[in-house]
């Protein structure tokens, strides 16, 4: 595949302030590089014919910002089940070499429960890869959520997300960075062999553990592929709020709107959508999840410090 680079006018790159939020140089380049990255990603996606637009905080920059809001430096994506489970598979074919393609569900990433395309499996110093990511040598990634379409049987769907916060909560245990109470183990425990009752499988507690679990959670997720189900979800979120549901077909019907550089897709209904997810989502409100941290002079910048770079 030939190299392209994307064009940033060397002004972009200066700290500013957005929205009362200071963005340095070191941010501004990783903006960039992960800008860079989607358009790789999209470009895969694209040459299978296959449907994509932006999620959650992508969408958000992209409706609010044009851009990456403020104080966020990641990228979202979503992709119909079928898209998703085609591209998972295919994507090697069409990404760049040097690639790094996580799935859950081929092996174990730490608790990672969605797909992510980083554009290198490691921090990097070679120059051709700082030309191309302007400068950010960074693991730079792209998670991408599968949107399935959730049963019209409301006590059915309660069962399913049930299973998943199990699946996801042994997940929780088994990647905590704080040491595990003898309550937890036990918890675990039973949680395994509730799994193993109730979805009638077995799931030995070995290294193919959370592989397995991951492969479960995806069986669940895509149960009603098939059907035509009033509303579609991301099970991600779904779990822990039955009211996060939407209309099917409204993450297909997209149209482009600028993200920094670039064109990005979002659902021409991008009102409804943000609403559910946000609610006002107009007024901007600094936010996180306890699994996400934001900034990557927080997150890689020491390791690549110790190692004795300057960027």
């Amino acid at each position: 595949m030939e190299d392209r680079y994307m064009y940033f006018p060397y002004e972009y790159f200066k700290a500013e302030l957005r929205g009362g939020t200071l963005i340095s140089e070191t941010t501004k380049k990783a903006w960039a590089a992960s800008v860079e990255t989607l358009e790789e990603v999209v470009k895969a996606i694209e040459a299978g014919k296959l449907h994509w637009c932006a999620m959650y905080g992508t969408l958000l920059g992209a409706v609010r910002h044009k851009g990456f809001i403020p104080w966020d430096d990641d990228i979202d994506i979503g992709m119909p089940r079928a898209d998703y489970d085609i591209f998972r598979k295919s994507c090697f074919e069409y990404l760049p070499e040097g690639y790094n393609v996580l799935d859950p569900c081929e092996e174990d990433v730490n608790g990672l429960d969605i797909l992510r395309i980083c554009n290198t499996a490691s921090l990097c110093d070679d120059p051709e890869f700082l030309r191309k990511y302007h400068g950010c040598p960074y693991i730079i990634g792209i998670d991408i959520f599968p949107i399935d379409n959730v049963t019209d049987d409301k006590e059915m769907d309660e069962g399913i997300c049930d299973a998943l916060k199990l699946i996801a909560r042994v997940l929780t245990i088994d990647t905590s960075t704080e040491s595990v109470s003898f309550m937890d183990m036990a918890e675990r425990s039973e949680i395994l062999r509730i799994l193993e009752s109730t979805l009638h499988v077995s799931l030995p507690d070995d290294e193919m553990l959370h592989i397995n679990l991951m492969r479960q959670y995806d069986r669940l997720s895509s149960a009603f592929s098939r059907n035509k189900t009033k509303n579609v979800t991301v099970y991600r979120n779904h779990r822990f709020a039955p009211s996060h549901l939407f209309p099917r077909g409204i993450f297909t019907n997209t149209v482009e709107v600028p993200f920094e550089n670039m064109m990005i897709r979002i659902p021409r209904d991008y009102d409804t959508v943000l609403r559910i997810m946000f609610g006002d989502y107009l007024t901007p409100v600094k936010f996180g999840a306890a699994d996400h941290v934001y900034g990557f002079e927080e997150q890689q910048r020491a390791v690549f410090d110790a190692l004795g770079y300057i960027m």
